[in-house]
């Protein structure tokens, strides 16, 4: 008789069947050693690892008066003068109406896109956005009202635009709002978003005040723009949109994210938003570092990590390329090569989505060697599109880099011989039942 409760029972079947369909199961309790060098992280300057700002940060935080916990949400008492001062200081460095800091980019997402969509208001978004900005809809009152665009495609935007301000007359009558959501880079593809195309049609087609475009910076921050500001204001772009995301978990490094939107919708969300009125709000120490690593962020050593995280992604696919020429792109490859810096104006993403039939077997492999590999299959990503996803960092080196690829590359071989020798068994098996006939 089994000793687990009905509720353990239900939770390990459907673990079960995650493993039968080769889900790769998540444990967070195991450690994945990088020990080998760092490809997988989102710590694309390498900020974590400059081993003289942590000296400098304990500077910083020994002359603060408040370093513990805030003491309470930001509706009770956790709107301090630390938090107030935070969000002034992006206002003055993003040159943005209102900024608003939030706990995480996922507690941002969850907050503005449960709480902003008024009834009767409509979302239109590229089907590859990210998961909480989905969690966050399914809470929204524009809920059954959400429809995607093909990934990237100004066709199927511009053709999707149209039909909405069809079927729904109160967005051209200025009567609702069409909210229109992308990511200015892609964390799983690392493609870039033709935003200044989707922006034209939206300036072209819906009313101004009816439209409120929604770009998720997190991926960009701190790779692109003056002082790594973001890809919007990289092409200049920033004052065509309504609201932007940007998280501190990636090139920051650090915790938490800022919104900057209206004073009306800061109002609102601070009055409605409950995913935010009911979280405590940062520790004092959280709101140090925040600033502390944003402004080591537009630092010129920072900008030279970004000019060598440009130069190592250009080397690792010339690298990775010339090391896989002669291995059929069914075993591994970078997907869509060809075209994910297409909408780049020659700028490089750091992100290579590896493909592999085999991601969890790959991940296996490289956990052995000392990387923090993590296989990517459906649901996480679309059938057929299994994968790795590599991330190149302003830490990285060329001799990193080449290791890496070599061992990538002996893997694929691997998986080249193992698979003729199983066609020749079959071939031979084959032959050999011709001959009982």
């Amino acid at each position: 008789m089994s000793s687990h409760s009905v509720l353990e029972t239900s939770m390990l079947a459907s673990l079960e069947t995650r493993r039968r369909a080769g889900v790769p199961r998540m444990d967070a309790d195991v450690l994945y050693s990088d020990h080998a060098g760092d490809f997988f992280s989102n710590d694309y300057l390498s900020i974590g690892k400059l081993p003289h700002i942590r000296q400098q940060f304990l500077d910083v935080l020994s002359q603060k008066p408040l370093i513990f916990g805030s003491t309470g949400s930001r509706a009770i008492t956790g709107s301090t003068s630390d938090h107030i001062g935070l969000e002034q200081y992006f206002m003055k460095q993003l040159q943005v109406e209102k900024a608003m800091v939030f706990n995480s980019g996922y507690l941002c997402n969850m907050t503005f896109f449960g709480y902003a969509p008024q009834a009767g208001d409509v979302v239109l978004y590229d089907e590859f956005i990210h998961a909480s900005i989905h969690d966050g809809l399914r809470i929204s009152r524009a809920k059954e009202h959400t429809i995607p665009f093909a990934h990237n495609s100004v066709a199927d935007f511009e053709s999707k635009l149209k039909q909405i301000l069809r079927d729904y007359p109160a967005i051209p009558s200025g009567l609702s709002t069409l909210f229109i959501v992308i990511e200015s880079v892609y964390s799983m593809e690392g493609d870039f978003a033709p935003m200044e195309e989707i922006i034209g049609l939206v300036e072209k087609y819906v009313p101004s005040k009816s439209a409120h475009i929604v770009v998720d910076e997190a991926h960009s921050l701190g790779l692109y723009g003056p002082s790594g500001k973001g890809l919007l204001r990289e092409w200049g772009l920033e004052k065509r949109v309504h609201s932007v995301i940007f998280t501190f978990t990636k090139s920051v490094n650090f915790v938490g994210g800022v919104f900057t939107t209206t004073p009306i919708i800061y109002q609102y969300l601070s009055n409605y938003g409950r995913s935010w009125l009911f979280t405590s709000s940062l520790p004092h120490v959280d709101l140090a570092a925040i600033k502390f690593c944003f402004d080591v962020m537009q630092t010129p050593e920072a900008d030279q990590l970004r000019k060598n995280v440009a130069n190592m992604c250009r080397f690792f696919v010339k690298y990775f390329l010339e090391s896989t020429y002669d291995i059929p792109k069914s075993v591994i490859a970078i997907l869509h090569q060809e075209t994910k810096d297409s909408n780049g104006r020659g700028l490089v993403s750091p992100i290579f989505p590896i493909y592999t039939p085999q991601p969890v077997a790959l991940q296996h492999h490289l956990n052995k060697l000392g990387y923090a590999a993590k296989g990517l299959t459906y649901p996480g990503v679309p059938r057929g599109t299994e994968r790795l996803r590599v991330v190149i960092h302003g830490g990285n080196t060329e001799a990193e880099i080449r290791l890496f690829v070599d061992r990538l590359r002996a893997w694929a071989l691997k998986q080249v011989a193992l698979t003729t020798a199983a066609q020749s068994r079959m071939m031979i098996e084959g032959t050999a039942s011709l001959h009982k006939l």
